[in-house]
C-alpha cells in the first residue's frame, strides 16, 4: 500500500479519532482494514472497563497529557484500575499530576527483589505516542517489552482495558494497520513510503542557531571539542538512536535503542526505591536500587539496569509530560534534569566542558520550539 497514495487527513468527527491517511483505494482490501481497525482503535471496549486505545492514545498527540487527563470527566474510563494510586483504588491524584498508569512486571528468572518473595513489581509508566511509531519504529514500549502491534495491542487491553472478550487476530491486526497510518507530519508519513528522511528545521535566531549545533555537531566525529549533545541519543533519521559522536566518546554502539539518562538514578518523578539481587549467590551476583529498572527487568540483565527506549523527537513539543514515567511535566523541567545529567558525566568523566550551562538551556529551548 503506497502512504503517498492516501489521503492525507486530520478530521475528528464526534469525539473520535479518524486522523492519518485513507488506504489506497485500488486496495480494498487494505483500505477495509484500515477502516475497521479505525473503527475498533476509537470504539472497542471487548467488555472491559470502558477504555479503548483512544482513551489514552488521544487524537491530538497519539499520547496523553496531564492537560488532557484534567478535562476528562471523573466518569470517564481513564478513571479506572491503574489510573488509580494504588491498583483498583479510588483515588487519582498521580494520574492527574504526571498522566501515569501503573504497570505490572514480572521479574526474571534470576532477579528478586531484595527482602521480598514478590516475583512482580508496579511501576508508573506514562502513554508513548502512537504517531510515527508503528510505521518506523519496531521497538515498541518504554522497555521494549513486546516483539510487534498485535501483541502490543492485545496486552494492552488485558492490562489496561481489563477485557472478559479476546480480540480476534484478525482485529488485532486490522489495529495494526490503521496504527501504521498515524503520522505527527507529512514529512514522516513520505518517509514511511520511501521517500526522504526529514531534515531538521532551520534555525534563524542567534539562539536557534546555537541551539541547533546540540542536534547536529556530534563531536567528536567531526573534531569539535568534545560537548554533551542531544545528537548523542537521538541521532538517526528518527532522531531515536545514539550516535558515531556516543561510540567515540563512550564506546557505546551506534544505533542503540535502550540507554539511561539517569532517571532512575536521579529518581526523577520520585518513586519507591526498591533493591533488585541479580544472579543470586553465583560469582556474578550483584545488587542495583533503583525506582524503576526499566529494560532489565525484561531481559534480567543488570547491565540493561534504568535504561528505556529512547524516543523520537519528532513532534516533541505536542507529547508532554517527558521520559518513562512523565517525570518532566514540561520541557523547562527536561532541560533541568539533563543539565544535572550532563553536569554529572562531566564530573565524573573529567570530560571538561561536557556540561551545560543556563545559556545552553535557553538555546536549546528555543532550537526545539520548531520541531
Amino acid at each position: 500500500m503506497k502512504l503517498t497514495q492516501m489521503l492525507a487527513s486530520l478530521l475528528v468527527v464526534n469525539g473520535l479519532l479518524i486522523t492519518g491517511v485513507g488506504a489506497d483505494a485500488a486496495d480494498p482490501a487494505s483500505a477495509r482494514q484500515v477502516q475497521h481497525g479505525r473503527k475498533l482503535f476509537n470504539k472497542a471496549t471487548f467488555e472491559g472497563n470502558g477504555r479503548t486505545c483512544l482513551t489514552c492514545h488521544t487524537q491530538k498527540t497519539g499520547a496523553l497529557s496531564v492537560e488532557q487527563v484534567n478535562r476528562s470527566s471523573s466518569h470517564d474510563a481513564l478513571f479506572q484500575h491503574d489510573a488509580a494510586d494504588v491498583i483498583g483504588g479510588n483515588t487519582f491524584d498521580r494520574v492527574h499530576f504526571n498522566a501515569t498508569f501503573l504497570v505490572t512486571i514480572d521479574l526474571p528468572e534470576k532477579v528478586r527483589l531484595a527482602g521480598s518473595t514478590a516475583r512482580s513489581v508496579t511501576v508508573p509508566r506514562g502513554v508513548p505516542s502512537v504517531f510515527n511509531t508503528a510505521a518506523l519504529d519496531p521497538v515498541l514500549m518504554y522497555d521494549g517489552r513486546q516483539l510487534n502491534l498485535q501483541d502490543q495491542a492485545l496486552d494492552a487491553y488485558f492490562r489496561h482495558s481489563q477485557i472478559t472478550e479476546v480480540p480476534s487476530s484478525d482485529e488485532l491486526n486490522d489495529i495494526a494497520s490503521f496504527q501504521k497510518t498515524l503520522f505527527s507530519s507529512d514529512s514522516l508519513r513520505q518517509f514511511a513510503d520511501g521517500g526522504a528522511a526529514p531534515e531538521l528545521p532551520k534555525a534563524v535566531t542567534a539562539s536557534e542557531k546555537r541551539g541547533r549545533l546540540f542536534f547536529t555537531d556530534d563531536n567528536p566525529s567531526n573534531g569539535n571539542p568534545i560537548k554533551g549533545r542531544c545528537v548523542h541519543c537521538h541521532g538517526g533519521p528518527l532522531l531515536n538512536a545514539t550516535s558515531p559522536g556516543a561510540n567515540a566518546i563512550f564506546g557505546i554502539p551506534v544505533g542503540t535503542r535502550f540507554i539511561s539518562a539517569f532517571v532512575s538514578e536521579f529518581e526523577l518523578g520520585g518513586g519507591t526505591p526498591l533493591s533488585y539481587v541479580f544472579n543470586e549467590g553465583e560469582s556474578n551476583e550483584i545488587t542495583v536500587t533503583s525506582t524503576d529498572l526499566g529494560r532489565a527487568l525484561i531481559t534480567g540483565d543488570p547491565a540493561d539496569a534504568n535504561a528505556f527506549k529512547i524516543s523520537t523527537l519528532w513532534g516533541f513539543k505536542e507529547t508532554a509530560p517527558y521520559m518513562h514515567n512523565s517525570g518532566a511535566l514540561d520541557v523547562d523541567q527536561l532541560l533541568d534534569h539533563y543539565q544535572l545529567y550532563f553536569n554529572f558525566v562531566e564530573n565524573v568523566a573529567g570530560i571538561v566542558g561536557f556540561g551545560m550551562s543556563d545559556q545552553d538551556k535557553a538555546d536549546i529551548k528555543a532550537y526545539i520550539k520548531r520541531m
